[in-house]
């Protein structure tokens, strides 16, 4: 009886143990994914700073650019995917789809900024610096990217 009890005791430590871990590595996987969405957004509102945005407060801008991503989420999602269906489909090759991409990111990014700035009179952003950061963060998105295949055996060249 007293050895069934302690396997018991040990199973349910042991459960205890596996569900702490559990809930250890969740935890980690947030921290980290907000750590990255933070140095994003520190990063935007840094460059609208510089380029002449007014704000009453820094709390503020930084909630305009979180508005402008939860704003943009649908249309990033739209440019992303129309680029990826045309490469994909065999209508475009992946640099003009690339390059489809950029305009029509900054013109989206350009229109959510506006949306954001029109539902935040706290922050006063003008043209220039909406487009620029817009153009900026479709420049360095890419949204096809290179495929990169192993070289398998008695393969010479590797295709793209």
């Amino acid at each position: 009886v007293r050895r069934r009890l302690r396997e018991e005791r040990n199973q349910a430590i042991s459960m205890k143990k596996n569900f702490r871990g559990a809930v250890l590595g969740v935890l980690l996987v947030v921290l980290l994914v907000l750590a990255a969405a933070a140095a994003i957004v520190l990063a935007d509102a840094g460059l609208l700073h510089l380029l002449g945005v007014r704000y009453a407060a820094f709390g503020w801008l930084i909630g305009y650019v979180v508005l402008s991503s939860v704003i943009g989420l649908p249309l990033e999602l739209f440019t992303n995917g129309l680029a990826g269906a045309l490469f994909r489909l065999g209508w475009a090759t992946r640099r003009q789809a690339n390059l489809l991409y950029i305009p029509l990111d900054t013109l989206c990014s350009a229109l959510v900024f506006r949306a954001a700035a029109l539902l935040m009179p706290q922050v006063e952003a003008n043209a220039l610096a909406i487009l620029v950061t817009g153009l900026l963060s479709a420049l360095c998105s890419q949204p096809i990217e290179k495929a990169r295949q192993r070289k398998r055996p008695g393969q010479d060249q590797e295709s793209d």
